[in-house]
């Protein structure tokens, strides 16, 4: 085959034409146009790309094939390919895998080539494809690779992969193609336990950021405890007490609820049920001062050295899972939080039994979101007992440490409260008895 001179090739045209029409279309032309017009031609620019990927794909197997990376000084291909432009080798290299992959297909790569179906689309079917046992035969690949494709069609990306996992359906017995499956599951769960990740920084504004991946099972778990927290249809949520007035902190876009549900979250983990270094539990220490107990003006510091407001550190000191180290005047220990300091275990299921959950009036959180408050301050007296304890939501817990809401125990043994300056005391309305 004879080479083509370079100056009359079809693609050195087609590259020209691209950058000529480009050229001709300015960003802020979009304006001018009709909504409906926009998204007609935003879906077309899409399939443009899709077919720009398979030129980009062959492209990457014309280099491979004549070993330009090494007569260049690269690595690889997919090394040169960032040498060239955009500098992410990562990206390069999946190129490669992707368009060698393709070059075995038979319809995928002609699809992508006329727009049919994304870059991503085609990756995940070619992977699919390479997957197939040896002995499979052509007929069964050609109907596994049509089969595929007309998913496409209608399937989002993690459920085309999912059906690739099932390939085996086209010509094994059932036993086989769950075995298979499992087999792929368990070699897919392995692998996103070794690659999990999870990094937090110091924002330095009073807030942390993080970021990282988690299995999918796991995923799920942390999803769905968090929309449970985060359901705007709980009542404490959706219909505040009057007296309250709207509560500014539930409302908000999904990513802030999800985010103030989570802080909820950490604040309940299972410290008891968590592995021990030493004999010293997965526990935090806060260390303030005992007057900051009496009057609580002076700051605290946590553990790992961060410094929070008396008021976060009187409520830390009533949190199961939180130690509290008391200095006098000298800065010299003079008492540490004992396990008989705090509500046990078997008072906090007499108290869920009392209680029922939070007992702040219009709350529905069950006993397991709820923390053990004592009525009369630890270090005013107050005695751990189930006639001085009641069982109160982190945001009510908060809320009756900041606003002093008065209380006291009803006939019936239930706990009242009542803002201050106000004569009417409130229950819960689970208690089905008027306030007096």
């Amino acid at each position: 085959m004879t080479a083509q001179p370079i100056d009359s090739h079809p693609l050195v045209a087609g590259v020209s034409v691209l950058h000529a029409g480009l050229d001709r279309m300015a960003l802020d032309a979009w304006s001018g146009l009709e909504p409906g017009e926009v998204r007609r031609l935003s879906a077309e620019m899409a399939r443009v790309e899709a077919r720009l990927a398979a030129h980009k794909m062959a492209a990457a197997r014309a280099l491979e094939a004549a070993g330009t990376a090494r007569q260049s000084g690269a690595t690889s291909t997919g090394n040169l390919l960032a040498r060239d432009f955009g500098g992410d080798e990562a990206a390069g290299h999946r190129l490669v895998k992707t368009a060698a992959k393709l070059a075995k297909t038979t319809h995928t790569q002609d699809a992508l080539a006329r727009g049919e179906v994304t870059f991503e689309q085609s990756s995940v079917i070619a992977t699919g494809l390479d997957k197939l046992p040896g002995d499979v035969t052509e007929t069964q690949r050609d109907l596994a690779e049509r089969t595929l494709l007309k998913d496409a069609e209608r399937l989002t990306i993690r459920d085309l992969r999912r059906r690739t996992d099932r390939l085996m359906d086209v010509y094994a017995a059932k036993p086989d193609v769950d075995a298979h499956e499992n087999e792929l599951l368990v070699s897919r769960e392995q692998a996103a336990r070794r690659n999990a990740s999870f990094v937090m920084w110091d924002k330095k504004n009073g807030m942390r950021g993080y970021r990282g991946e988690v299995p999918e099972a796991e995923a799920v778990m942390l999803r769905t405890a968090l929309e449970a927290l985060a359901a705007p249809s709980r009542a404490h949520l959706s219909d505040p007490d009057a007296t309250l007035g709207p509560v500014p902190e539930d409302a908000g876009d999904p990513a802030h609820r999800m985010g103030r549900a989570f802080t909820d979250l950490c604040s309940h983990l299972p410290v008891e049920e968590l592995p021990s270094n030493g004999g010293v539990g997965a526990q935090v220490v806060v260390t303030l001062e005992h007057q900051t107990l009496l009057d609580g003006i002076a700051p605290a510091t946590l553990s790992d050295g961060t410094r929070i407001s008396a008021g976060q550190a009187r409520k830390l000191a009533c949190r199961v899972g939180i130690i509290p180290m008391v200095l006098d005047g000298t800065s010299l220990p003079t008492e540490y939080g004992q396990s008989k300091r705090y509500f046990t275990k078997y008072q906090r299921i007499a108290l869920a039994n009392r209680d029922g959950g939070c007992s702040f009036p219009t709350c529905d959180r069950p006993p397991e979101w709820t923390e053990a408050h004592h009525l009369t301050p630890y270090s005013l007296g107050g005695k751990t007992d189930l006639q001085d304890g009641t069982l109160l939501c982190t945001r009510h817990h908060h809320h009756v440490h900041d606003h002093h809401w008065e209380h006291r125990i009803a006939a019936d043994g239930h706990v009242e409260w009542r803002p201050p300056g106000h004569t009417t005391w409130q229950r819960n309305a689970r208690y089905r008895t008027t306030p007096a």
